[in-house]
């Protein structure tokens, strides 16, 4: 009995060791796990964590494309049939996501290079010639080549069979539903009625998406209203939010910086929409923590509090101007007290032991503020003025809201905390 494989069905004839086909089934697992590791690194767009839909994706995709080269070299299996399924499917793929195919060849030739140098390496530890090897390169190439073609295939086909104009008209829908001044109800209802065949809901969940931010589209369900070109990247979700349309939404976008709005009627939508896109400005400022679908109802005093930080910087100041003659850090340990005060109205010793100082401490900073401010702390309207002006500079992160006061001289603190003895 020969040891070498003498049939390889295709445009290709090779010649392959027995034995060198087993080395190479005995190297799957590992070749698998480098390739899919390289196409991560050199192909960015599908570094997803493993456990999601893009990185099992991958995976599958990986695990069947090797498994068929090398039943294929070894004789063994479908082979060619299994790829070319596997390989019109990542096309497909590509064209929901909206993609042309260059990032998929370009995770093809790094699956190639991979694949190529690990069986030079199994050869030279055996001691195959490297003549015996050609035919094995050359079906490799040809193998990628007709893998490209298959993809392509499954890529044609998705988008003929995907009505563009569809797309675009639901696209144009969104844009309508969410414009302010507000479209008429008339023009609302002719372009869902004749143009997108989108059934009108009562109510509807608008998700506001950080530019550039990755979204799984094909996890979306199809009555989905997508604009992801717009300058501020938007979906609507139409109907009641459910908890499967929140799962939905999880596996569309578990790593974008995004923001769930609130759920309203159909024409209050650009309301939520203006709301979550301010949400998530305040979270990539830092105000909140960012994250994938940060829900707006969770933060909705955040977003009156700080719905005009410059309006927010002026009450700061003109409530706060009788301290702004004070030093920088006098003038901060009054307000940390005062803040405590007016949110919580507790006694000296509560006041004192949430700022971590003596009571004493505490009574005298409440005296300098009787004296700065007066009577004006004991009316009702002030007080929740202040209330709202000193929860909004703690949102902003604000340490002090009022500029800088004369140099720095001794703290009145200081001889009060040592003359209270502790």
């Amino acid at each position: 009995m020969t040891d070498t494989l003498d049939h390889l069905s295709g445009p290709l004839d090779i010649r392959v060791p027995r034995h060198l086909a087993r080395l190479m089934r005995a190297e799957l697992p590992a070749a698998i796990d480098e390739v899919d590791a390289e196409i991560r690194r050199t192909v960015p767009e599908y570094d997803r964590p493993a456990d999601s839909a893009y990185g099992r994706i991958l995976r599958v995709g990986v695990e069947q494309l090797l498994t068929a080269f090398v039943d294929l070299v070894a004789g063994d299996g479908p082979g060619r049939a299994e790829r070319d399924e596997t390989c019109r499917a990542l096309g497909h793929f590509e064209a929901i996501e909206g993609r042309t195919l260059d990032l998929l060849q370009a995770a093809y030739r790094t699956a190639f290079h991979v694949c190529y140098r690990r069986t030079m390496s199994i050869a030279e530890r055996e001691g195959v010639p490297a003549g015996r090897l050609t035919g094995l390169v050359e079906a490799m190439i040809v193998y990628m080549d007709e893998a490209v073609a298959a993809a392509r295939t499954g890529h044609r086909k998705a988008l003929e069979h995907a009505d563009m104009h569809h797309r675009e008209v639901r696209q144009e829908l969104l844009r309508t539903l969410l414009r302010q001044p507000p479209a008429s109800a008339e023009a609302v209802e002719e372009l869902a009625r004749n143009a997108a065949w989108w059934p009108l809901p009562e109510v509807a969940t608008v998700v506001a998406v950080a530019p550039g931010a990755p979204c799984t589209r094909s996890a979306l369900d199809g009555d989905v209203l997508i604009d992801l070109d717009d300058a501020e990247p938007r979906l609507l979700v139409p109907g009641p939010f459910t908890p499967a349309r929140a799962a939905m939404l999880r596996a569309a976008l578990e790593e974008a910086d995004s923001v769930l709005g609130l759920t309203l009627p159909l024409s209050r939508v650009a309301h939520s929409l203006r709301w979550a896109v301010r949400l998530l400005t305040l979270a990539r400022e830092g105000v909140i923590p960012r994250g994938s679908l940060i829900p707006c109802d969770e933060h909705l005093t955040t977003l009156w509090l700080l719905s005009d930080p410059v309006l927010a910087e002026e009450m700061a100041r003109r409530h706060l101007a009788p301290l702004a003659d004070l030093t920088t850090g006098h003038r901060r340990k009054l307000t940390a007290t005062l803040t405590e005060w007016v949110t919580t109205r507790g006694t000296a010793v509560d006041i004192a032991e949430s700022l971590r100082v003596h009571p004493q401490t505490v009574r005298y900073r409440l005296r300098q503020l009787d004296h700065y401010l007066g009577d004006s702390l004991g009316d009702p309207k002030t007080r929740f003025a202040l209330d709202v002006t000193l929860r909004a500079a703690s949102l902003m992160h604000e340490d002090d809201a009022l500029p800088p006061g004369p140099a720095d001289r001794a703290d009145p603190d200081a001889g009060s905390y040592k003359r209270s003895g502790k």
